[in-house]
């Protein structure tokens, strides 16, 4: 069990990442479609000036975003037929809240930065100029941090439902092994044997040392 813990422990921070570059891409294509509509002109401003990478990127990052998800299903189903061979009490999640507030800050965060040195970056290679926080804050993006902020609090809260039913299963599943190992060794134990008390040999006795009597000593 403390392997599995460790296990997810360490997918934690890659799942994240993973996360977080597919909010990435969800929210840089939603300010465009807020600001322009969804239809041709979307669909020549994601191809113009300075996106041609994006199609290929896309591809990518939403392959990432599906092999996450599929792994993170199959664990999750994984967890929930080992809890049911035990038996075993499905605990509720804990922090739920806590760890989705948490989420999204770190999520926010890390798309909205990621935004801007992508603006920055598409501006600087088709017009051979940075915009700075303009790419957040300035009128040629007026709906960027909201979408951004909609788009990672979606993220957020699916992210946190699934690492909260993965800690309670991996806490179910400990609990049910945690009860069943005393239960295990009582009936691995063998009780203790009583044996009869040992015959004590004649020359082990008190008059063992003297000599026999007299007078059959003479009869021998």
């Amino acid at each position: 069990m403390t392997s599995a813990v460790s296990t997810w422990r360490h997918r934690r921070p890659i799942a994240f990442w993973v996360l977080a570059a597919v909010a990435l891409l969800v929210s840089h294509d939603a300010v465009f479609a807020a600001q322009i509509g969804v239809g041709d002109g979307l669909v020549r401003a994601l191809r113009g000036a300075g996106h041609e990478y994006w199609g290929a990127a896309s591809a990518i990052l939403a392959a990432a975003g599906m092999l996450a998800a599929a792994g993170a299903a199959i664990r999750i189903r994984m967890l929930r037929r080992r809890a049911a061979e035990l038996r075993a009490e499905r605990l509720p999640p804990r922090g739920y809240l806590r760890r989705t507030g948490g989420m999204w800050l770190r999520l926010f965060a890390l798309v909205a930065v990621g935004f801007l040195l992508q603006e920055n970056a598409e501006h600087f290679g088709s017009h051979g100029h940075l915009i700075g926080t303009g790419a957040l804050l300035g009128p040629e993006y007026p709906l960027a941090l909201p979408v951004i902020a909609l788009i990672t609090g979606l993220g957020a809260l699916l992210a946190a439902t699934l690492a909260g039913t993965e800690q309670s299963l991996l806490a179910t599943i400990s609990a049910a092994l945690d009860r069943q190992a005393p239960r295990a060794l009582r009936v691995l134990a063998r009780p203790p044997q009583h044996l009869p008390s040992p015959v004590r040999s004649v020359l082990g006795r008190a008059g063992a040392g003297r000599a026999p009597p007299r007078a059959l000593g003479s009869a021998i």
